[in-house]
């Protein structure tokens, strides 16, 4: 990387936390390209030679987070998982992916908040939901059925990401990635008991 892109580089990051930190005190519409200037400490001539307005800023955002979720949420085998834990050990794949929500977790959580953006809140249950159905419906075949797919889809995805934004509402410092995780499966694994009880 030049130093040029290296500055670059800086300069966008600090916008883009400027844009959170904003996001956060006053909400999207108060958000103006001046205060975010200010508190990346650079002119708005400079704000302007990166985006071309706050749009822009929050849009680079949301693709930068999603993209790497998915990357991670990819790598996650749903059987696998709950033969991994079965033994009584953590499946790594989705420490990643909890890893990085924790990472960014003051993006995540602005974004999925109630002065966040739907559509980021929409597209994180897609890659989720699509990314787990994909995988569950080589073995279940109840998951091949179109209609069931749809709201068990709705189910998944809505469960995982309540469960991670209840974690981000408590600013994440009561439970660590790991535990975060045992958490997860503890949930599913607690519903399929009521089920098979019933």
């Amino acid at each position: 990387m030049s130093i040029h892109e290296q500055m670059t580089f800086e300069t966008k990051q600090a916008i883009k936390k400027a844009f959170i930190q904003q996001m956060e005190e006053v909400g999207f519409e108060r958000v103006t390209v001046k205060n975010l200037a200010l508190t990346a400490h650079i002119n708005r001539g400079t704000f302007y030679l990166h985006y071309a307005d706050k749009f822009a800023v929050m849009e680079d955002i949301q693709q930068e987070l999603l993209m790497e979720l998915e990357s991670r949420v990819k790598k996650v085998q749903p059987v696998e998982a709950f033969q991994t834990l079965q033994t009584g050990h953590l499946y790594p794949p989705f420490i990643n992916v909890i890893t990085c929500i924790k990472e960014h977790a003051p993006a995540f959580r602005v974004l999925l908040g109630e002065q966040g953006s739907p559509t980021f809140a929409k597209k994180v249950k897609i890659i989720f939901s699509n990314h787990i159905l994909d995988r569950l419906a080589i073995v279940r075949k109840e998951v091949q059925d179109p209609e069931f797919q749809q709201y068990f889809q709705a189910f998944i995805a809505s469960a995982i990401l309540g469960v991670i934004q209840e974690w981000l509402d408590r600013g994440n410092q009561d439970l660590s990635v790991e535990e975060m995780v045992m958490i997860h499966f503890r949930l599913l694994r607690f519903v399929g008991t009521l089920v098979s009880s019933v």
